[in-house]
């Protein structure tokens, strides 16, 4: 994926363990130093796995079960609020997603498909609780690695606490720093409490979050569970990639992607995340005989009327919520690319429709070149359809590694059914369906100002 991956440093020298050390405490054996240091790339190698989250608050504790898939990494988590009502989350590095409840769903390990909204994490937190959350899945995060950590660094910094028994396991704790990387040269690294069981794995995790009492995630490594479900919401970038090269046929298959689209029109439904806790919506018509995209948008400000031609675009207010058959002629606000100040206009929504249009071209592209630079990422089964989900450079993408471009393709056969858009809030998508409309007719005016 090429979210952003963000995890939360700011803040994170102020909420190291605040409790005094037990006077029991001790230096690490080299064992123990060993054992820290093989911790989280266990955990990395490890399947997913049933989490209990209890969070301290002024008017008590408040407790989340959850489920984490350490690969991602992701967190699926069931919250209960300050209203007793509950909303299920999901986070990655740097982002967060929510809805209201369903209970049904997240006991049967499902994520459902609708409702989500997106939002950056700290910096887009709402309550006490969305802060310390995001803290606490920050955290969380930094407990896999695909690399074990050096054990001569933990012999020096990490103690032994104490014994104890989590879930009827032997464990021991251990105070050790929190392995987060700093901007800070030189800076401590906050610290944490580990509580791991004799072959290693850990059981329980304590950070401070800011209140009083240390938050604490218990790790249910006993419960069994089928997480063929747990999957990130298609807003944070749907199941996992494993991004490897592209077949010949596939590679033929796109450089032909383009040229297919040359003389097609098309049926698109849009969801876009704009902000913290907004999705833009749209449906429309994309025509590449004319290079025109006509959509209906609804959003927090209300509904409008997009248009788009690769010189620029226009909006106006929309009148009901069907885009009008026939192109109003006046009210549109138009924006050619080239004036003075467009960039500051251009955003998501722009982005994502213009990388449409983009992708109809009068020639197919080199199959060789395809082979070289195009990427598999996964292959979704889709109402017993294979969609293969790719990467491929458009002319004026940026060079990027597997898995991290900033647009993805699905591919349905031979046809292009669904373009995605890494975003600052989350992933953006264009759904596409062969659909023949006729030309939109563009008042002259208007036509010339975007081309």
């Amino acid at each position: 994926m090429a979210i952003i991956v963000a995890i939360a440093v700011a803040g994170w020298f102020a909420v190291s363990c605040s409790p005094g050390r037990s006077n029991a405490e001790r230096p690490v054996s080299e064992q123990e130093a060993a054992l820290l240091a093989g911790m989280r790339e266990r955990n990395h190698g490890d399947e997913p796995v049933a989490v209990r989250i209890s969070v301290p608050t002024d008017g008590g504790t408040v407790t989340a079960d959850g489920y984490l898939d350490w690969q991602v990494p992701l967190l699926y988590a069931r919250v209960p609020d300050a209203e007793g009502e509950h909303r299920l989350v999901q986070a990655i590095p740097g982002l967060i997603a929510t809805r209201a409840d369903d209970e049904a769903a997240f006991s049967e390990l499902r994520v459902p498909e609708d409702g989500w909204t997106t939002r950056q994490m700290l910096s887009g937190a709402v309550t006490p609780l969305d802060t310390t959350i995001d803290i606490l899945a920050s955290s969380l995060f930094t407990l896999t690695s695909a690399q074990a950590d050096d054990p001569a660094e933990l012999a020096e910094k990490a103690t032994w606490r104490e014994e104890g028994v989590i879930d009827g396991e032997p464990v021991d704790s251990f105070r050790a720093p929190i392995m987060v990387e700093s901007s800070q040269e030189g800076a401590a690294s906050p610290e944490a409490l580990y509580s791991l069981d004799k072959a290693g794995d850990l059981r329980r995790f304590q950070v401070n979050t800011g209140e009083a009492s240390l938050s604490a995630v218990d790790f249910l490594r006993d419960v069994e569970l089928d997480a063929t479900g747990l999957v990130a919401t298609d807003l944070l970038g749907g199941p996992a990639i494993a991004p490897t090269a592209v077949s010949e046929d596939l590679a033929e298959t796109i450089a032909h992607v383009r040229e297919e689209n040359w003389e097609e029109t098309a049926a698109v439904e849009l969801t876009v995340p704009t902000g913290d806790g907004q999705v833009t919506t749209g449906r429309g018509e994309i025509d590449w005989r004319t290079m025109t995209a006509y959509l209906h948008l609804t959003d927090a400000s209300g509904q409008r009327l997009f248009l788009a031609r690769p010189g620029g675009y226009a909006t106006r207010a929309a009148e009901g919520d069907e885009l009008p058959e026939t192109l109003p002629t006046d009210g549109w606000e138009s924006r050619a690319l080239g004036d003075e100040g467009a960039a500051e206009h251009f955003g998501a929504v722009e982005s994502l429709v213009f990388r449409i249009l983009e992708m109809a071209a009068e020639d197919a592209d080199d199959a060789d070149a395809i082979a070289e630079q195009a990427v598999l990422l996964r292959t979704d089964e889709i109402e017993g359809e294979s969609v293969d989900v790719v990467e491929f450079p458009v002319a004026g993408d940026a060079p990027a590694n597997p898995g991290q471009s900033a647009f993805r393709y699905h591919l349905s056969g031979e046809r292009l059914s669904e373009v995605e858009m890494m975003s600052y809030f989350g992933v953006a998508s264009a759904a596409l369906s062969p659909e023949e409309f006729p030309m939109v007719e563009i008042p002259w005016e208007l036509a010339e100002a975007i081309g």
